[in-house]
């Protein structure tokens, strides 16, 4: 028997981690001391041990390493982490890539203009309410195409008819309390009401200050673009001194316009 002390020196784990994971049930020591209360691990934990130090250097969790320990021919559900890490790894990538280029490129030329938009009922998702409800902005615009192709799936099962791309709607209700939500455009009120976690509304009648531009793929993920248009429209809606009666509304619109390019709409309701 090896005292925890001598197990955490051979295998890597502190002493702290190996009763954390004591309590946790991931690997219990296979004899404790009665009297003292001193742990002792026996040499075949070694490699359990082991296993679960490399899939935390992984950053797996704890309920995944536990079914790797519990089977450990359970090659499923370390192909399942590690998916997960690498699509993590991509996001973060794309990240680093955005900032570099706002560094490096300035933004270019922004235009504002103002346009008239007719009512326009549409079929919503929401994906998130409270102070840190921008961050489910950032990472719709990110798999907007594949969010696209599923609901096509969802809508046509539905019978629903779905006119346009879908826009990101951001609506700020007060001092800490915003909204974002998913929309696709749909031809009459209420189309889609009766599909599970989605709501349905009208935008109406309405005038806007937008911001439009074409891109490749590269420049969907333009910081810097879509920081200094977003400025502007900030800047130009405080200069109306108009606020919206429903609070202050931002929509994010991405059309594909060919294979390899897209038109960036951005705008706020004035």
């Amino acid at each position: 028997m090896l005292h925890i002390g001598e197990f955490s020196a051979l295998t890597g784990l502190t002493v702290k981690a190996l009763r954390h994971y004591d309590e946790q049930g991931l690997l219990a020591p296979a004899r404790v001391d009665e009297a003292s209360g001193r742990r002792f691990y026996a040499p075949r934990q070694i490699r359990d041990a082991l296993t679960i130090l490399a899939l935390r250097e992984a950053d797996a969790p704890l309920p995944v390493i536990a079914r790797v320990l519990d089977s450990p021919g359970n090659v499923a559900a370390l192909e399942e982490q590690r998916e997960r890490v690498l699509r993590e790894r991509r996001r973060h990538d794309a990240a680093f890539d955005a900032v570099l280029q706002t560094l490096a490129t300035p933004p270019g030329e922004i235009v504002l203009a103002r346009r008239e938009e007719p009512e326009q009922a549409f079929l919503g998702y929401p994906l998130a309410t409270g102070p840190r409800a921008g961050a489910a902005r950032d990472e719709s615009t990110h798999d907007g195409d594949a969010r696209d192709d599923d609901a096509s799936d969802l809508f046509a099962h539905a019978g629903v008819d779905v006119s346009d791309s879908h826009w990101v709607a951001t609506r700020v209700r007060d001092h800490e309390t915003h909204e974002v939500t998913l929309c696709w455009p749909v031809s009459n009120a209420g189309d889609g009401d009766d599909l599970p976690g989605f709501i349905t509304g009208v935008l109406p009648a309405r005038t806007e200050l937008f911001v439009t531009r074409g891109t490749d793929a590269a420049g969907l993920q333009d910081l810097g673009w879509y920081a200094e248009a977003l400025t502007r429209l900030v800047e130009a809606l405080a200069a109306e001194h108009r606020p919206h009666r429903d609070g202050f509304l931002m929509r994010y619109q991405v059309s594909p316009t060919g294979a390899d390019s897209w038109n960036i709409d951005l705008s706020v309701i004035v």
